[in-house]
């Protein structure tokens, strides 16, 4: 199932830094040397963690790539994106 290769890749963003830096860099790159859904490859180049959480994804593990990846690696911020994510009506671009 490719959610456990998306929480695989979660994990590594968390901890390796040359993902971290891969996933900066090169996401395109990145994303194509992982058996993702195109679904999946939204939600990260998104950093949409409610539509992970809904996905299945461990929240630990959104919680941790946001906080090592997002431009604003705030709990104020991750909290808003998981509330617009839960929000009804258009999605919300980020």
């Amino acid at each position: 199932m490719s959610r456990n290769v998306l929480e695989r890749l979660l994990h590594r963003l968390c901890v390796d830094r040359r993902e971290k830096q891969r996933f900066q860099e090169d996401l395109e790159g990145l994303l194509e040397r992982h058996r993702l859904t195109e679904e999946e490859k939204t939600m990260l180049r998104s950093m949409d963690v409610g539509a992970m959480q809904r996905h299945g994804v461990n929240p630990m593990l959104t919680i941790g790539f946001w906080f090592e990846n997002a431009p604003d690696p705030t709990p104020r911020a991750y909290m808003k994106a998981l509330a617009d994510a839960q929000a009804p009506g258009p999605a919300r671009s980020r």
